[in-house]
């Protein structure tokens, strides 16, 4: 019941002069600032925006911890318009970038959204922080080597594939638990790629 009027807030918010004046200045391709906007009114105004986009939104948040919070509000204000998955995060790393292996769960959410970027399936909505743009990313080259894709009734090379998974950073074990292993028993092969 509290979440219609949350929903009535964004089609308010597009019918007020100011943020009209915006639209029609970002229709047009000329930029649009809007003054006091913080806490959750920002997912308010990203809401309203997400719904004129003819792309992917970005939303660049000043710290980690402001995209978290910020994800979780547009999902309420955005609800009829937009489906969680639909929103993706491209978080920040906490360590060195030079550090980074195959089971962090930072590094598999970056590389998940990289390869939809890459494809046709952008989401809706990217939430981000300065610190998550400042670090690397692979070139679209060097994220195409290392993505291999496999398909129902293909033949595949065993050992082929076994030495490409360890030169990509995969490790070998006897049961797969985390991101970045697989297990080879006979022909099958258990896999757990860093950004399922």
């Amino acid at each position: 019941i509290a979440a219609d009027p949350l929903h009535d807030l964004v089609r308010h918010l597009e019918q007020h002069d100011g943020f009209a004046q915006c639209l029609a200045s970002l229709a047009s391709g000329r930029d649009a600032a809007l003054s006091g906007v913080w806490g959750s009114a920002r997912a308010l105004v990203a809401a309203a925006l997400v719904r004129r986009a003819d792309g992917p939104l970005v939303i660049v948040c000043p710290f980690p911890d402001d995209a978290d919070e910020l994800s979780g509000d547009l999902i309420v204000f955005a609800e009829d318009s937009i489906e969680s998955a639909d929103i993706q995060r491209f978080p920040a790393w906490e360590t060195d970038p030079g550090e980074q292996v195959l089971h962090d769960e930072i590094y598999g959410d970056r590389m998940r959204l990289l390869k939809l970027l890459g494809e046709s399936q952008s989401p809706a909505v990217i939430v981000t922080s300065i610190q998550s743009l400042l670090q690397p990313v692979p070139d679209r080259a060097s994220l195409g080597e290392s993505t291999r894709r496999l398909a129902v009734g293909q033949q595949l090379d065993d050992e082929a594939l076994a030495r490409w998974l360890l030169e990509n950073g995969f490790h070998n074990t006897s049961a797969v638990e985390l991101p970045g292993e697989f297990s080879r028993r006979g022909g099958i092969f258990d896999v757990f790629a860093p950004d399922w």
